[in-house]
C-alpha cells in the first residue's frame, strides 16, 4: 500500500512539472499576427503634428518585392513615420513612403513580420485594379463609417464621385466594384453626408505611381 501510495504521488508530482513547464513562458505559444487588408484602420505617430487616421484601400506587393499598403495621399503627413493598426497591439507595422495629391494616393510599407495580409475584409474583396464609370454601382470599407455602397454619380477630372457615405477616418477606403479597385476616398465634395465622395481614380493612381518607381511602384493586390 506504502509503494502504491508512492507512485501515485511520483505521478502527481510528474504531471504537475509537466504542467508547469507548458505553461513556461519560453514555450507559450505565440499570438496570431493582426490582419491587415481592404478597410482596415490605422494611425501614424511621430510629433503631434504627425497624428492622423486612415484607411487602407489594399494590401500587395511592389516590383521591389516589398509588402505595402494603398491609402490616401493626405494621410501620409510626412515619409518614414511609423504606422499602428486601428484595435491591434500598439507596435508600428510599417512606415509612411509616399504621399501624392492630384491624384490622392498614398503608400505605406509594410512589415511583412508583423501583419497578416489579406484580400477581403469587413464585406470587400479586391483582386484587382480597374477603371469606374457613371452609373456603376459600388461599395466602399472605411475605419469611419463601415461599410457602405451606392453608385458613381459624377467624374471630376480624374476622380470619382460617389455616394457612397463617408465620413472622417475613412480617407484611404477602397471603392470598388464587385471586387475590383476603382478608387480610393479622398475627401467630401461639399457638406460631409449630404454630398458625394471624391475618389481618386485607382487605375490613374497605379499609373501615376508605377511610372515614379517610389515604393509601391507596379501593385499587384495579395
Amino acid at each position: 500500500m506504502k509503494n502504491a501510495r508512492l507512485s501515485v504521488v511520483s505521478g502527481l508530482f510528474a504531471a504537475a512539472v509537466m504542467a508547469v513547464s507548458a505553461m513556461a513562458p519560453g514555450t507559450a505559444a505565440a499570438a496570431p499576427l493582426p490582419v491587415v487588408g481592404p478597410g482596415s484602420g490605422f494611425v501614424t505617430t511621430g510629433g503631434i503634428d504627425d497624428l492622423t487616421a486612415c484607411s487602407i484601400a489594399a494590401v500587395g506587393y511592389d516590383d521591389a518585392g516589398r509588402l505595402v499598403a494603398l491609402t490616401a495621399g493626405h494621410c501620409i503627413l510626412r515619409t518614414g513615420l511609423p504606422v499602428t493598426l486601428v484595435g491591434s497591439p500598439a507596435a508600428p507595422v510599417g512606415t509612411t513612403a509616399v504621399g501624392h495629391w492630384g491624384p490622392d494616393y498614398g503608400v505605406i510599407v509594410l512589415d511583412p513580420t508583423k501583419v497578416t495580409p489579406v484580400s477581403s475584409l469587413g464585406g470587400i474583396t479586391v483582386t484587382d485594379i480597374g477603371i469606374g464609370s457613371v452609373g456603376q454601382p459600388v461599395c466602399k470599407s472605411g475605419l469611419g463609417s463601415g461599410l457602405t455602397c451606392g453608385t458613381i454619380v459624377d467624374t471630376r477630372g480624374s476622380d470619382l464621385m460617389s455616394d457612397a457615405v463617408t465620413v472622417w477616418a475613412d480617407s484611404g477606403a477602397p471603392l470598388v466594384a464587385g471586387t475590383t479597385l476603382i478608387g480610393i476616398a479622398s475627401h467630401a465634395s461639399g457638406v460631409p453626408l449630404l454630398s458625394p465622395t471624391a475618389y481618386a481614380s485607382a487605375s490613374e493612381s497605379l499609373h501615376l505611381l508605377s511610372a515614379s518607381g517610389a515604393p509601391g511602384a507596379g501593385f499587384r493586390p495579395v
